[in-house]
């Protein structure tokens, strides 16, 4: 096992995912000792309504407003690096390459 990364969800539920993991000492400790990574690549969609379905959809997903590549950084992926231990980062669907570029040009200053 190389990593544990989360891919393709809500930021914010990546977010409380590692929150979990960095609580739980004898998870930390077992991560360190084996060298496994930590790794999110969040998408930007919209949440998906509880009663969706492929049949009923009219279109693809919106995209939210509100994860422009500085705010993607500034409002998750600092935090992760910085606070959770994350290591890997990227994006899913809707990050684009602006966001990665945006990431990539700071993530050195958001290492510890």
């Amino acid at each position: 096992l190389l990593g544990v990364l989360f891919n393709c969800c809500e930021p914010e539920s990546i977010t409380i995912a590692l929150q979990n993991i960095r609580s739980d000492d004898t998870l930390q400790y077992e991560l360190r000792q084996s060298d496994v990574l930590l790794g999110a690549y969040a998408n930007r969609l919209t949440p998906i309504a509880s009663d969706w379905t492929m049949e009923g959809s009219d279109g693809p997903q919106e995209t939210r407003k509100d994860l422009l590549p500085d705010e993607y950084f500034g409002s998750f992926v600092n935090t992760w690096i910085k606070d959770l231990g994350v290591q890997v980062v990227g994006g899913c669907c809707g990050i684009t390459p602006e966001h990665i570029a945006y990431i990539r040009s700071h993530v050195s200053s958001a290492r510890v």
